[in-house]
């Protein structure tokens, strides 16, 4: 092969990649309006022997809601800060409307550790 069929080729698989990723990209921007994401629930646990975090974004129970929860989930789990889970959000139009805390279970014999496991975010979208 020479150069000049090398070169069209490397055109063609750029073209393919770009082809392949603008869909991702279209579906992500449509999922940022979507006016049935009003609020947010997030769950951050940290992760056992581990710095980051796993993520649960909850926006509702349509297929539509559960399917961006999913996606804003699986953006979100292995951040390693709780400030980064916050940004992020802020940067896609919500405000924290409350922190809670997630207690560590206690025993059957009423001595639990009485720690927190995690915190939850109530979002709400701004207006």
């Amino acid at each position: 092969m020479n150069n000049t069929n090398i070169s069209y080729m490397k055109i063609i698989l750029l073209l393919i990649s770009l082809t392949l990723c603008l869909p991702a990209f279209a579906q992500g921007i449509q999922m940022e309006k979507d006016p049935g994401l009003s609020y947010a629930y997030i769950s951050i646990q940290g992760k056992i022997f581990s710095k980051k975090l796993k993520v649960v974004v909850d926006f509702g129970d349509t297929p539509e809601q559960i399917k961006a929860g999913q996606q804003y989930s699986e953006i979100l789990t292995d951040k390693k800060s709780y400030a980064a889970v916050l940004n992020y959000m802020v940067e896609n139009d919500f405000e924290l409307v409350e922190t809670l805390t997630l207690e560590s279970h206690s025993t059957a014999g009423g001595n639990g550790s009485g720690g927190t496991s995690g915190i939850i975010f109530i979002m709400k979208r701004k207006e």
